[in-house]
């Protein structure tokens, strides 16, 4: 059976977000985000169209402070005046995706922009929201710290191939892993791996792997959880 998975957005987002209609007020806006838990809503058009997003901040600061010389009344009238278009942010200046944004290059542009969300378009159309929530929910999948496991961090020389003898042990003792994580990053010259594997009984795989010139740096002994 083939496999259609490949990485991209359309398969990691938040599909269906919750989302406003730009004409809503700052009460309707104020309410979905306290009422639903989220801290972004985009703003679409009657056609699905993505005008923008008001988030939990703009709603903050949109909110009067406790100085004001207005009346509640007076205040009531003004906030149920407010429309979501005034305090959004429109949409030429949000940076957007689409449904084949490679899900690295997402996260990416969340970090270097310093952004808590990114709109997943379809054409013109709202596919979906990539939010931090997601991000950090690749990242505990990514480590794979939904299973249990035993987790070792490993130190090799950063040549092709060195990672093949981590496999062999594994292989030799019959042991599952459920995730590798190397960063790119060198410690003392060299490679640094984050093991985790589907066993407890993990003694005789670190000799081995000791004695075949790995450094194990530190075990996470099971259950994980």
């Amino acid at each position: 059976m083939k496999i259609h998975y490949k990485g991209f957005m359309r398969e990691r987002i938040t599909r269906n977000p919750i989302t406003i209609n730009p004409e809503a007020n700052f009460f309707e806006a104020r309410a979905l985000i306290h009422d639903k838990g989220v801290r972004h809503l985009p703003v679409i058009d009657k056609n699905n169209h993505l005008v923008g997003i008001i988030t939990d901040r703009d709603i903050r600061e949109a909110a009067p402070s406790a100085a004001t010389l207005l009346s509640f009344q007076e205040l009531n009238y003004l906030l149920h005046k407010l429309k979501v278009s005034a305090i959004m942010t429109p949409k030429e200046k949000l940076i957007t995706i689409t449904t084949d944004t490679l899900i690295e290059e997402a996260v990416k542009l969340m970090r270097d922009h310093n952004i808590g969300c990114l709109p997943v378009m379809e054409g013109e159309k709202l596919y979906g929201l990539f939010a931090e929530s997601d991000a950090l929910d690749l990242l505990v999948d990514i480590f794979g710290l939904n299973q249990k496991g035993t987790r070792l961090t490993v130190a090799f020389e950063d040549k092709p191939g060195t990672m093949l003898g981590i496999l062999e042990v594994f292989k030799k003792h019959n042991i599952n892993i459920i995730s590798i994580v190397t960063p790119s990053f060198m410690v003392e010259r060299k490679r640094i791996a984050a093991i985790r594997i589907q066993t407890e009984n993990y003694q005789e795989s670190v000799k081995d792997l000791e004695k075949a010139g790995y450094e194990v740096l530190s075990v996470g002994k099971w259950p994980s959880l």
